[in-house]
């Protein structure tokens, strides 16, 4: 208990940290009920095997200090013909560290790299077919779709990304416009997050704004399992999905508050009561309402 106890201090103050409005110094305790989470793996499934395996450094914005910033991410795509699985490479040692020394864990919290909790399957549970899962706050939320498809122009510029000449390509995708630089020589119509549907792989994707962009860092032959965590997942609608996440990013903290997860009392017996947190970070996906 008191392990667990130690964790969820650590994991708010983290999260308070980057908000004005609350100063982990002010912190008296903290209250957690895990009793609706369903985070808690029941299985662990091998869905394919990769033969390629490629590294990007991800930039995405999220808050600190009440501002907007940048974070940087390692997301590893692992490619087996169809099927692929795009995910947080942070994460996965973060998750990995957690399992095998939680104490090193808590005691090391704020020196360790976070990564998002986001993982995306291609051609899963059937071709044609894309999942998310993704966390926000306690709950793990699964979506599934079509995959989507990018309407690409292919123009005659190139660039050279991780040594290969790549061409560049334009869309329209779901309120961003975006630029990538895709590989002729790399066989794969495959890309980061969602992207897809170019002869060849995609090495480097940004949006216009430059708020979340992709570059290829590492690219390797590896057969590894491609696993897929089983959940008691909240299967979810793309926009029921976003909407949610879109509340968490901009307060993770007060979301948790208004959730019912936690509960923090001040040091001077005051009860935290979350607050507009400034401006606000706009999702991937903008196509829908919140």
């Amino acid at each position: 208990m008191k392990r667990i106890l130690s964790l969820a201090v650590a994991l708010v103050a983290v999260a308070a940290s980057s908000y004005a409005q609350l100063d982990p110094s002010k912190i008296k305790s903290i209250s957690i009920s895990k009793t609706n989470s369903n985070a808690a793996i029941t299985a662990t499934r091998e869905i394919g095997r990769s033969s390629l395996e490629c590294v990007y450094k991800a930039e995405y914005p999220e808050k600190g200090d009440g501002e907007v910033r940048s974070k940087e991410d390692r997301m590893i795509l692992q490619i087996d013909g169809g099927v692929t699985k795009f995910y947080s490479h942070y994460d996965f040692a973060l998750d990995s560290l957690r399992k095998a020394d939680r104490d090193g864990f808590i005691t090391n919290m704020n020196n360790l790299k976070h990564g998002t909790k986001c993982c995306i399957y291609r051609d899963r549970p059937e071709a044609g077919r894309m999942i998310l899962t993704d966390a926000v706050g306690s709950m793990y939320y699964r979506v599934e779709e079509e995959i989507p498809e990018q309407e690409w122009t292919i123009g005659d510029q190139t660039r050279e990304v991780l040594g290969y000449e790549c061409r560049r390509a334009d869309c329209d995708f779901r309120g961003r416009r975006y630029t990538a630089w895709f590989a002729e020589e790399i066989p794969a119509s495959v890309g980061p997050w969602k992207f897809g549907g170019l002869p060849g792989l995609i090495m480097a994707v940004s949006d216009s704004e430059g708020e979340y962009t992709f570059e290829i860092i590492g690219l390797q032959s590896a057969e590894r399992p491609i696993e897929y965590a089983d959940r008691n997942y909240i299967n979810a609608t793309r926009e029921k999905y976003l909407r949610q996440k879109h509340l968490y990013v901009n307060d993770p903290v007060g979301y948790g508050v208004r959730a019912g997860d936690m509960k923090i009392e001040l040091v001077d017996g005051e009860t935290y009561d979350p607050e507009e947190s400034g401006t606000a970070i706009e999702m991937m996906e903008t196509d829908y309402k919140h």
